[in-house]
């Protein structure tokens, strides 16, 4: 167990109380949490060696704190933004599904825009050289600007979600893992990588990617189930 355990603990907590006072979105968070907890082993290895930099001379391992972290972070990001600011869904009215079966069609396009996501990164990598972190980040935007573009009532829901995600995470990790472990934090991430960009002791590139995780996860069971908010 780590230090960065108790970050995912306090990550969780906030999951459990979400899902507590939020009946409406019971369903969509657990749904998006499953996929963070699908694409967690996939993320930490693209990004993991480089990024991070606990054990340094060993391979790369991921443990309970990851999952639980990637699951928490994923459903949370997915309905921040109905939560905080009271929204709610209702059935879109636009054209009309491809396939018959509802459940088919969003299960198939969820499948492809997790895919494209994985894909945009690797090829990020191996077409401009940029470090893997950062080819997740572009890779979770691309998805996030073709969701928009698709459907741009969803704007704002993507824009604040982004917003109060990557708030919450700096205010957990700043809380429970920078201020109770500073000398473990210093040496958690691999600088040598990243872009020296630091705030309150957490690197850029930990924020931006809360942010990215909100700004695409947060319309995407919007988008996927042809719901709007209102």
């Amino acid at each position: 167990m780590t230090p960065f355990f108790f970050s995912s603990l306090i990550l969780f907590l906030v999951w459990l109380l979400f899902l507590f006072v939020s009946k409406e979105t019971r369903k969509e968070q657990t749904i998006m949490s499953i996929v963070g907890l699908v694409l967690a082993p996939a993320l930490l290895l693209i990004a993991g060696s480089s990024y991070r930099a606990i054990v340094p001379d060993q391979p790369l391992t991921f443990g309970i704190e990851d999952l639980l972290f990637s699951f928490s972070l994923f459903g949370i990001a997915s309905i921040i933004y109905h939560v905080l600011l009271g929204k709610h869904v209702h059935t879109f009215k636009g054209d009309r599904l491809r396939l018959k079966n509802p459940v088919a069609h969003w299960m198939a396009h969820l499948i492809l825009a997790l895919g494209a996501w994985i894909c945009l990164s690797l090829g990020a990598i191996v077409l401009f050289s940029i470090a893997p972190i950062q080819a997740i980040l572009f890779g979770g935007a691309m998805i996030g600007v073709y969701i928009i573009a698709s459907r741009n009532d969803l704007l704002v829901d993507a824009l604040l979600s982004g917003l109060m995600t990557a708030a919450l995470i700096f205010i957990v990790e700043q809380l429970f893992f920078i201020r109770l472990f500073p000398n473990i934090a210093t040496n958690y991430w691999e600088w040598e990588t990243l872009s020296k960009f630091i705030l309150g002791g957490i690197p850029l590139e930990e924020i931006l990617w809360a942010g990215v995780v909100g700004f695409t996860i947060g319309p995407m069971y919007e988008w996927l189930r042809r719901y709007s908010i209102k």
